[in-house]
């Protein structure tokens, strides 16, 4: 009988626990909810500078069911169940699986970037690859994701077609598009971010390059959305 109501104590607890008892899906983030319902069950690992401005959030990668709490993966896990998730570290809740990522220390050809907007409100993820981005996203912390870099391939596109003519016209297929994510121009404020990309052709000597910085305006409260400010050429870095 001790147990029981030890049982049902522990549950109305839950239930009444901030974020749980009164959390309220919008139809973007019904998804994500099976991970927050699994959280207690899954050991994640915090990425390298991905936490937030107020240290509240961090970006993180998990293997549900891993027992393993090394930083890195070993011979016994499954790379390919590797998940990312935006997290609380501070109590270990995990607010969403990223949809758009799946990377982890020391992958081969990948690797995470995160820029934060100073209200730590929104986080610019990129899941890099060897050329270019396998993917990249924003994610707010209520959990809402959105892929955007189609967009900035083809807002990049329709820049080149119109402004650099026949040299990009005559290279358009070959080219790769490359986040320069070291740049101090790549940056995310509290409602625009700025991104540089470099345009160019894999391992061809003095080929076609283009280098680009794209500016967006976006909204850090709801579902983020992007509208282009300008796109303008930049001299390359040293």
């Amino acid at each position: 009988m001790s147990r029981l109501i030890h049982n049902a104590a522990v549950g109305v607890l839950l239930l009444t626990l901030p974020g749980l008892g009164n959390y309220k899906p919008t139809q973007a983030e019904t998804a994500p909810l099976q991970v927050v319902s699994q959280a207690n069950s899954i050991k994640y690992q915090i990425f390298d500078s991905t936490n937030s401005p107020n240290k509240r959030y961090a970006i993180a990668w998990g293997i549900p069911g891993r027992k393993s709490n090394s930083p890195e993966l070993d011979e016994k896990d499954d790379f390919e169940k590797v998940e990312n998730y935006l997290v609380v570290p501070k109590t270990n809740k995990i607010i969403t699986r990223l949809k758009y990522s799946k990377t982890f220390p020391n992958q081969n050809h990948g690797g995470l970037t995160a820029a934060w907007a100073p209200n730590s409100k929104l986080v610019l993820v990129v899941h890099e690859g060897k050329w270019q981005p396998q993917n990249v996203s924003l994610v707010n912390v209520n959990g809402v994701q959105v892929s955007i870099f189609d967009q900035l391939v083809k807002d990049t596109r329709a820049y080149l077609a119109k402004n650099d003519g026949a040299a990009f016209q005559k290279n358009k297929e070959k080219v790769i598009f490359s986040l320069d994510t070291s740049s101090k121009s790549f940056k995310l404020t509290n409602n625009r971010f700025q991104i540089p990309i470099i345009t160019y052709i894999p391992k061809a000597l003095n080929g076609y390059e283009a280098n680009l910085l794209l500016t967006y305006q976006v909204d850090t409260n709801g579902n983020p959305k992007l509208n282009l400010v300008n796109i303008k050429k930049v001299t390359p870095s040293p």
